[in-house]
This record gives C-alpha cells, structure tokens and sequence, in this order.
C-alpha cells in the first residue's frame, strides 16, 4: 500500500473508532467522509489484505463496521468468505449475520463450510450460536440449494444442530431461485 493510500485508511479507521467510541454519529461519519464509493472500496481492499496479513482482528473489527456502515456488504462477499474460514479473529458471527442479510445464493456453499467449521473458539457453545445464524442465513437465501445444505445439516450428530436446521426447513418455502 502506498503512503497516501495508509494515510487514508488510518483516516477512515480512524473515523470508525471515533463512531464506535460514540464521539461521531452515523450521520457524521457517512456526511464527513471525503472518500468516493469506489475509493471507499480500494481503501478497504487495501486494508483487509494488510488485516490479513497481519492476522489483526482490531482491524477486522473496524474495517467490517466500515463495510456496513458505507452499506458496502455486497462489494465484500469474496472478502467475507475468505475471513470466514480463518480462526483468527472473533467476526465469525457478524459475517454469518451480513450473509443472512444481504441474502446472495452465491454465499450458500461459504455459508455451509462456516457452519460446518470447528473453530476452537466456539466447541464450547452448545447452543451453537454461530451455527443458527449460518441456518437463518440459508433459510433468508430461501433457494432450493440452501434447503440442500439445510438438510445437510439435519445429519449432525448435534441434537441443537439438527433443531436450529429443521426450524429453517419449516419456516421457509425455498422457493427462490438459484442464481450465482
């Protein structure tokens, strides 16, 4: 990354801590914001590469919330997926919630290798929290490959597994089309 293109990152970075820290609104932080769309998106590709190479779940954290607070989610999917299959940072949930909503079936397969994931971090949540929200994210996909991975899932050995699937199959009709 060059040295202006740092600069602006760190600026952007910079702005989303001072939203989280409650000292700028959302209003503010989108009217302030001096950056294009496409610069927006330049600048957080340049950021989650350097995240990812420097295994920063801080910047993970800052550069998500920068993603949905420009309602970026869709430019990311790649982006999303990718980080979902690392163990390193604590934002496998919140990517399970930005797959439900922006609800693409080109996210179906990541959402199911998410699901299916063993990640250390959450052996010990027999509630499977991270689990029931890949389940609702299929069940929002609503396509006929979604009920697939659902039904997938009802083979668990995991009773709660079996249950947060089976709750998905009733409550949708997953007659939305596949298109990837």
């Amino acid at each position: 990354m060059n040295l202006e293109n740092k600069k602006k990152l760190d600026k952007l970075l910079n702005m989303m801590e001072e939203y989280w820290g409650e000292k700028i609104t959302k209003e503010e932080l989108v009217n302030e914001s001096f950056f294009s769309r496409e610069e927006k998106i330049n600048l957080l590709n340049e950021g989650f590469k350097e995240a990812f190479f420097d295994k920063s779940g801080e910047k993970i954290d800052y550069l998500i919330s920068a993603v949905g607070v420009y309602e970026l989610d869709s430019e990311f999917v790649k982006t999303f997926c990718k980080l979902s299959k690392e163990e390193w940072h604590d934002e496998h949930e919140t990517i399970a919630s930005i797959f439900q909503w922006i609800h693409l079936p080109q996210t179906i397969d990541c959402i199911y290798e998410l699901a299916t994931s063993n990640f250390e971090k959450y052996r010990w949540d027999d509630n499977f929290a991270l689990v029931r929200k890949c389940c609702f994210a299929l069940g929002d996909i609503n396509t006929p490959k979604a009920k697939e991975k659902l039904e997938l899932l009802l083979q668990s050995e995991e009773e709660t597994i079996r249950e947060h699937a089976m709750e998905q199959l009733n409550r949708c009709d997953f007659t939305n089309k596949d298109v990837e």
